[in-house]
């Protein structure tokens, strides 16, 4: 039960981390993009304009992809997380009651040995009979008690996963679809703006360009970025 409670504490603030991480992740990609698309020198090419001012469109779209996952996370994942923490404060109301319980019977059981060994006056007689029947209620209702918070553990355990199962569902779910429409965003831009040196060529392709023509274009880029005079070896 220990292992379980937390393990709940444990996962609910993990996905609080991981939302976290996509709205910030969403408010860095949004500046570094407004950043962008305000310097002046982004207007010295049509093209490069253009793809800033996309591309800062698409970190808006995924701002908004971030915020619906965030809503959907705590609703399908920290709800019910919250709501089974409650109970695991019930629990360990429930076994405390018990633990009083055995608390309670210790300095009877003590008491009435005591008495058993003193001489069997009518004064102890009757105190005998008077301990013997408040032991009887008070291990009646320690044994109801304990019984009653077995089952319930027990039950609780067995339907552990049954109750998160579908949390766990609708977190792996809300990703696939946070992730789906990032891909599908940024597919949009790449493909639309293409890899072609020659951009403004009316020969240039919507079409995927191939994994070569992606590390040869890139090469190249990086050779035209080194020859730069801020970065060129001095």
């Amino acid at each position: 039960m220990c292992r379980l409670e937390e393990t709940n504490r444990t996962v609910q603030k993990e996905c609080k981390n991981l939302k976290e991480s996509f709205s910030t992740l969403a408010r860095c990609e949004q500046k570094l993009t407004s950043d962008l698309s305000s310097c002046n020198q982004v207007y010295e090419e049509e093209h490069f304009r253009v793809l800033a001012e996309e591309y800062h469109s698409v970190s808006k779209q995924m701002g908004e992809s971030a915020k619906q996952f965030s809503e959907i996370v705590h609703v399908t994942v920290n709800d019910p997380l919250k709501k089974l923490a409650i109970e695991f404060g019930s629990a360990q109301s429930a076994i405390k009651k018990r633990d009083q319980l055995i608390t309670d019977l210790l300095p009877l059981r003590k008491q009435l040995e005591k008495l058993k060994e003193k001489e069997r006056t009518g004064t102890n007689i009757a105190r005998t009979e008077q301990l013997k029947r408040s032991l009887s209620v008070m291990e009646g209702d320690f044994k109801s008690t304990n019984k009653q918070l077995l089952n319930d553990m027990n039950t609780m355990l067995e339907l552990r996963a049954d109750y998160i199962e579908p949390s766990l569902l609708a977190l792996i779910r809300a990703e696939t679809n946070y992730y789906g429409e990032c891909t599908k965003l940024f597919n949009s831009l790449v493909l639309h703006n293409g890899t072609s040196p020659n951009r403004n060529s009316p020969k240039s392709t919507k079409s995927e360009p191939a994994s070569s023509e992606l590390i040869a274009q890139f090469s190249q880029d990086m050779q035209a970025i080194r020859a730069l005079s801020i970065v060129a070896d001095k």
